[in-house]
């Protein structure tokens, strides 16, 4: 025959399981759904860099080139300016 402690004891155990089961759980679901969110994030601000750094470079492409038109043309009339030295001694 089953007593009633028995069946108490079964209760208990069985609300026992279920709480050290269920506990971690819920802490690991929130605790997942934090780092989702946090990935999600991450990509978006990722995303946002590299646009930034496009845009950066394609800047700094057009002032390099520029940098370098403009150096091309000291260089050319620094030439000249030698050839007139030259000529002149």
């Amino acid at each position: 025959m089953v007593n009633e402690w028995t069946v108490v004891t079964v209760i208990i155990a069985i609300v026992g399981l279920i709480g050290t089961v269920a506990v971690p759980m819920t802490k690991n679901t929130k605790a997942m759904t934090q780092l989702t969110e946090q990935l999600k994030h991450l990509a978006y601000r990722m995303d946002a860099e590299e646009k930034d750094l496009e845009e950066f470079k394609e800047k700094a492409s057009d002032r390099h080139k520029k940098i370098f038109d403009e150096l091309e043309v000291h260089a050319d009339k620094l030439g000249d300016h030698e050839h007139r030295i030259q000529n002149l001694e």
